[in-house]
């Protein structure tokens, strides 16, 4: 049923507010946070790539003034259509990707129980890569390019952020992710299951990634570092060997969403 709303305040569409102060509202949805259990997924085709990947909708909002038909999924929630004004102070802007859906997380997956998984053979791990739009990046790279999960250090930021969601298109749905308590000890734990860990580093003494060569059963990992430090040294000391991607020009390295189109693309490769 489809329901107007004409006030931002309105209880009804609690879990919409406060979309516009991004860092807030990340703590509001981290586990103990009065949203904890919830995400925003922004637009049709994120929020149907959502549904597809097994989450289920809590509610729906939409443009009053909007014509195009709404999705069947819609059918078994609330949706609530505001006005323009409202949209904007709920948003930060007046024109968004169709409709904000609301949806419940599923159960985090544990890290152990991921990398005891076999058929896991390619693993991206993220060490303090805290920025959406990076993060976005590396989930859209990894679900295209045969990266089968995602391991995440403490300090980088929930891939179900909106912004995450938004510029990943909802591809990194599909990619089941679990959060490292400590990142040598999670390393450490990739590297004693027998999956072979390779950081990523733009220096001239690691090897080049076009290099490798593996097997379709061989497990290995990639580690990426945040935009500017890139990896501590704790972190690559504990994997077992350090990449980098040649650069020509005055460049020293990519940024990392760039970087990991490119170690993944070079990782199916070399399994061929």
């Amino acid at each position: 049923m489809i329901f107007g709303v004409h006030e931002p305040t309105d209880p009804r569409i609690a879990v919409f507010q406060g979309l516009r102060d991004k860092a807030l509202r990340q703590r509001r949805e981290s586990p103990g946070g009065d949203m904890a259990g919830v995400f925003i997924a922004e637009g049709d085709v994120v929020i149907d790539r959502a549904v597809a990947a097994g989450y289920a909708l809590h509610s729906v909002l939409i443009d009053a003034k909007r014509t195009q038909p709404l999705p069947k999924e819609f059918d078994v929630v609330d949706v609530f259509a505001a006005e323009e004004q409202v949209l904007e102070q709920i948003a930060g802007y007046r024109s968004y990707r169709g409709a904000l859906g609301c949806f419940y997380r599923k159960e985090l997956h544990a890290p152990q129980d991921l990398i005891a998984d076999t058929s896991v053979k390619s693993f991206v791990i993220v060490e303090g890569v805290n920025n959406p739009t990076n993060l976005g990046t590396i989930m859209r790279c990894a679900a295209s390019l045969d990266i089968d999960a995602l391991l995440l250090s403490p300090d980088s930021i929930d891939p179900l952020s909106r912004r995450c969601c938004r510029v990943s298109m909802g591809e990194g749905f599909a990619i089941p992710y679990a959060w490292l308590t400590d990142m040598v000890e999670g390393v450490t734990t990739v590297k004693q299951a027998g999956v072979e860990v390779l950081a990523m580093t733009p220096n001239q003494d690691a090897i080049d990634i076009a290099t490798l060569e593996y097997s379709l059963d061989d497990r290995v990992a990639l580690i990426l570092g945040a935009e500017g430090p890139g990896l501590t040294e704790e972190t690559m000391s504990v994997a077992t060997r350090r990449v980098r991607i040649p650069t020509s020009g005055r460049a020293d390295s990519l940024n990392v969403g760039n970087a990991a189109a490119v170690a993944f693309y070079a990782l199916r490769q070399a399994r061929s």
